[in-house]
């Protein structure tokens, strides 16, 4: 019993205070190279470079104007180079960037951990304030999801590009992939007992496919294959997908708190709330499994047909 209550003492409070000690000593080790004032490449620059780096030199201006007019170029890649540059004002390095992101995540398997320890509750009582921590860690998966394309971006201004920087770029967001989904395994959160259903191994499925997916693209890559073709199942489909459920989720929870607060009575979220504690999660791994699985067969069909090309030209 004492081995287990030393166990949970140091997954519950010193693992996260570790955690914090890491980024607290990232982020002061930062403030020496803090830079007010720099000339940057422009956005159009930006993304030009960008795609060279991902096989389209050949069509670069064909490609970048198709990009200015899909959200990528519209959103994500106009967020990547501003916080870019907001965080090598702050002194941070790419690498560093990395590690944060890494850290966050971390802290992400920590928080669904101790969430879900109201989620079998009287969703009446305690449950509310235990299911109230998914609006921040949703609004930190998403975090996480916008700071991956920032430490490729930092590089790409400051002209530090490196393989073995691209190297560690991409073994830590494999880690951070994997950790976004088996946050459930410890967790009773796709455990439905009511029903008898326990669905926990579809976060190790995803888990799965999500490697499967990166590790086509990445070997296809190191056969002589560079030109690349975003599907839908890329990280950022990924984690606006586990944001928005663990956003649901945190809203329905804190809306039950607040409402319980003013009238200990008050009924109106009851059947709502019921239902999202006990559906909302499977929903989520669910939805993710389709968007993988569907991902994977168009993926491998466009890598399979440009490879034969490739043998038939040697």
């Amino acid at each position: 019993m004492n081995d287990i209550t030393d166990y949970s003492l140091i997954f519950t409070l010193i693992f996260p205070l570790v955690l914090l000690a890491l980024l607290i000593i990232i982020i002061v080790s930062s403030i020496p190279k803090r830079k007010q004032k720099q000339e940057f490449m422009s956005l159009d620059d930006f993304i030009k470079d960008w795609l060279k780096d991902h096989g389209q030199a050949h069509k670069l201006e064909k490609q970048f104007a198709k990009m200015k007019k899909d959200p990528s170029g519209k959103l994500y890649m106009p967020i990547t180079y501003k916080g870019a540059k907001f965080f090598i004002r702050l002194g941070l390095s790419p690498n560093k960037l990395s590690f944060i992101n890494l850290i966050l995540s971390f802290f992400i398997l920590w928080g669904v951990t101790m969430a879900s320890i109201g989620h079998i509750l009287d969703p009446l009582s305690q449950q509310p304030i235990y299911g109230s921590w998914f609006l921040a860690l949703g609004l930190l998966v998403l975090i996480t999801g916008v700071s991956d394309g920032i430490d490729g971006a930092i590089a790409r201004l400051l002209g530090t590009k490196s393989k073995s920087g691209a190297w560690l770029d991409n073994v830590i967001d494999r880690v951070s992939d994997i950790l976004m989904v088996i946050c459930f395994v410890p967790t009773t959160l796709l455990i439905i007992p009511t029903h008898g259903f326990d669905f926990t191994w579809l976060a190790w499925t995803n888990a799965f496919l999500i490697l499967i997916y990166e590790y086509m693209r990445a070997k296809h890559e190191g056969l002589g294959l560079h030109a690349t073709k975003p599907f839908i199942g890329e990280k950022i489909t990924r984690i606006l997908i586990i944001s928005t459920f663990f956003l649901w989720y945190g809203l329905s929870s804190f809306t039950v708190f607040v409402t319980k607060l003013i009238n200990p009575s008050f009924t109106i979220w009851d059947a709502s709330h019921s239902w999202i504690l006990t559906w909302t999660m499977l929903i989520c791994q669910i939805s993710l499994a389709i968007i993988m699985i569907l991902s994977m067969i168009f993926s491998s069909k466009y890598i399979w047909k440009n490879l034969k090309k490739i043998d038939n030209k040697e």
